[in-house]
């Protein structure tokens, strides 16, 4: 028996897959167990935030249902079983906390609209025309009238329907070839529609706005295969934030924002076969908070969110493979009054899976975090801890926490790093990676000559260029300055002799 299970957070967790709960923990409970629940879902809180959920009943029933908690009571009710009803369902709450669901018909492939007015449901096709309906996402007005945008299958097109008090506006918003999946809305101060979506003819990740008069349309990002899963905010300013999916080569959790003249897109999660079924929320200083699956190797929800450190900034971290042991170097700085206990250090083993866009493997995670130390590491800044559990010729990644006074704790960064000497010339890490001022590349140079490198942003463009002569075989660092460069992931590209070398890196201000 499958069933609907809400998560609600009283704590706030670092980054990614792992967390320490700055409040209480989390709870868990079953809201709806009646067959198979929960599919489609989609939530939102109401002025005493208390939660209110649309889903998916596909037990034999295939009908649309309706959650909502009181503060000591969930209620739960069937809205529509006219039929095969209740996919792609979004939810949004009026003024009034009273809920308006959008939702696809499969059935009839018509695009349905449900709202609650206090007293009963009222139910309607908003769209019949062809096959219509699916990847729907509502928002609603400052009158509370609902905005949908949703793909129109038989056309492969992007549609809009909005209700003006009267009746529904119905128009096709992008014509080009196959777009319109994994629609997500929102409305700004005027109440103008922005929409991401995905363009499976180009493979990108699109953007419609709506100023009042015009639609303007661009893409956003066309690296490989990206831009399905999309969901949209949008800040203070009115400019969108967009998390999407990077699903080839990569299989990364990507996340793109606007600040009013240029795009910066980053990857926010690249440990593993992450970003599927994401949503995108920002918090009262506009920086986004995610929540998405990682599809493998864990099953697991993840959490991703963007902030400063809490006081703390990592200078470096290093890495060295030495003996058959691996010898980790860290050096922090913090802020006036704050006060770190110690640290922690987990390692996981990491395994090659090539990408096409990249002319070395790009490290996937192949394993969990597990802690290597025993007892906090303590000690004098800057710090050092010997891990001699690992195995010759394997690679590893590390990531670095702090532990703070308060027991609250902060991850502060990663690094990778190979216990066997490379025989070819090859990138050994970078750290530390995020980098904030410098960022040192220890290079593996098996002969002797000329070393560029060259670092790029995502549109290919070169910001930094540095050349070493190396006299003779040696593993050789050098010292990169990026305080000049805004946050983002970068490529840094090496090469010696004819053969080069390629690795991401995250710059984070």
């Amino acid at each position: 028996m499958s069933s609907l299970k809400i998560m609600g957070a009283v704590c706030c967790f670092v980054i990614m897959s792992f967390g320490v709960a700055l409040g209480d923990s989390w709870h868990i409970e079953s809201v709806d167990t009646t067959g198979m629940v929960g599919a489609c879902t989609s939530i939102a809180l109401d002025s005493a935030d208390n939660p209110h959920i649309s889903y998916f009943d596909s037990d034999y029933n295939y009908n649309l249902k309706y959650a909502c908690y009181d503060g000591t009571t969930w209620h739960i009710e069937t809205v529509d079983a006219a039929g095969n009803v209740g996919h792609n369902t979004s939810i949004a709450l009026d003024s009034s906390d009273n809920p308006h669901i959008s939702y696809y018909d499969l059935g009839n492939a018509n695009l349905k609209y449900a709202f609650y007015d206090g007293a009963s449901w009222h139910i309607e096709n908003v769209d019949t025309i062809g096959d219509v309906g699916e990847y729907t996402s509502i928002a609603l007005d400052s009158s509370d009238y609902p905005h949908i945008s949703y793909y129109d299958d038989s056309n492969n097109n992007l549609k809009y329907a909005r209700y003006d008090g009267f009746s529904w506006h119905i128009e096709t918003v992008d014509t080009s070839e196959f777009v319109g999946e994994y629609t997500s809305i929102a409305l700004d101060s005027a109440d103008n529609p922005h929409i991401s979506y995905y363009s499976e003819g180009s493979s990108s990740l699109m953007y419609a706005r709506y100023d009042g008069t015009t639609w303007h349309i661009e893409t956003v990002d066309t690296k490989a295969i990206v831009g399905e899963y999309t969901s949209i905010a949008l800040d203070s300013s009115d400019n969108p934030h967009i998390s999407y999916l990077d699903w080839s080569p990569n299989y990364d959790l990507k996340y793109a924002r606007y600040d009013g003249t240029t795009w910066h897109i980053e990857s926010a999660d690249t440990a593993g076969y992450v970003g599927m079924d994401n949503s995108l929320a920002l918090d009262s200083s506009d920086n986004p908070h995610i929540s998405y699956f990682d599809f493998s190797p864990n099953y697991d929800l993840k959490y991703a969110w963007y902030g400063p450190n809490v006081g703390i900034n990592l200078t470096a971290f290093s890495a060295i493979s030495s003996d058959n042991a691996i010898l980790l170097n860290w050096s922090v700085e913090t802020t006036e009054g704050e006060q770190i206990s110690g640290f922690n250090l987990y390692r996981h083993p990491l395994t090659a899976d090539v990408a096409e866009s990249y002319s070395s493997p790009l490290q996937k995670n192949n394993g969990d975090w597990a802690q290597i130390n025993s007892a906090l590491i303590t000690g004098e800044n800057p710090y050092t801890y010997t891990d001699s559990s690992v195995d010759s010729g394997k690679c590893y990644e590390y990531r670095l926490e702090a532990v703070l006074a308060d027991e609250t704790t902060e991850t502060l960064g990663t690094t990778q790093v190979t216990t066997e000497e490379p025989t070819t010339f090859a990138i050994v890490s970078l750290y530390p990676n995020p980098s904030y001022e410098t960022m040192t590349c220890l290079l593996s140079v098996p002969d002797a000559g000329l070393v560029e490198l060259e670092l790029y942003d995502l549109s290919g463009r070169m910001l930094l260029e540095k050349q070493i002569n190396v006299r003779e075989p040696n593993e050789i660092s050098a010292v990169l300055d990026v305080s000049g460069l805004a946050s983002g992931v970068y490529t840094l590209q090496a090469t010696c002799g004819g053969v080069e070398a390629s690795a991401r890196c995250v710059v984070v201000r």
